[in-house]
């Protein structure tokens, strides 16, 4: 008689699930053991951990950075302060996700912004433009 057969005889008042089976047919074993090779052929062993640079955020639960993290959109402007500040409090308040979310909207403002600037840079340039072709056109 298997394990389970002999749980379900002694528990008849009680299903058997979960940790009650034996570790062989449980439904997370695959999960709960390390596996014996490699998930691919070609996966490092070891990850080599980045460098941090200067002006990096990170969580302050944690004393170093995670190994991968991104560097290609460094903070910069109002919303980078924003986001400074908000990863000198922990994780577990509140303010550090409102000043997190303020963030993120005070980057879309900066963009709205620039793109209204470079609008007004080309505009004037266009007008000047229209008017000497209308001026050459003439003659």
């Amino acid at each position: 008689m298997t394990d389970r057969h002999h749980q379900r005889h002694e528990h008849t008042s009680r299903p058997v699930v979960g940790a009650d089976l034996s570790f062989g047919e449980r439904p997370g074993v695959p999960m709960e053991r390390s596996p014996q090779q490699p998930l691919t052929p070609t996966a490092p062993g070891h990850f080599e951990r980045m460098r941090p640079r200067r002006g990096l955020t990170h969580r302050s639960e944690i004393r170093q950075m995670t190994p991968v993290f991104g560097t290609a959109q460094p903070l910069h402007g109002i919303s980078g302060l924003v986001r400074r500040i908000a990863y000198s409090f922990h994780e577990t308040r509140t303010r550090h996700w409102m000043l997190l979310l303020m963030a993120d909207r005070v980057d879309r403002l900066e963009h709205r912004i620039a793109g209204l600037v470079k609008l007004a840079a080309i505009v004037p340039a266009a007008a000047a433009t229209l008017i000497v072709a209308a001026k050459l056109l003439e003659d």
